[in-house]
């Protein structure tokens, strides 16, 4: 079952990572950077944060995460933007 869950999971990540893409075609007389402004403050800042807040269990806080591991939650934050610049570079090669 742990299997499913994971497969599961990954479809949905493959799904997310994808659909990105879907409104190019939209706005191809955009700017890179508004282009990149709007997808990067949606799929770096709005979401994430939504999908950690269901994450968490009721009467617990986000920011507990940050007390008890706050290397490990910097070190994701960094390599966060370093997929960010990588996702910006492929993004600017497509165009």
């Amino acid at each position: 079952m742990e299997i499913l869950i994971g497969l599961l999971i990954i479809a949905i990540g493959a799904f997310c990572q994808s659909s990105c893409y879907v409104p190019i075609n939209k706005i191809k007389d955009w700017s890179w950077e508004s282009y990149w402004v709007v997808q990067g403050v949606f799929a770096w800042l709005i979401l994430p944060f939504l999908g950690a807040m269901l994450a968490v269990p009721s009467g617990h806080s986000f920011f507990e995460l940050f007390a008890g591991y706050g290397f490990n939650v910097a070190m994701t934050m960094l390599f966060g933007v370093l997929w960010g610049v990588g996702g910006l570079t492929f993004g600017l090669s497509m165009r």
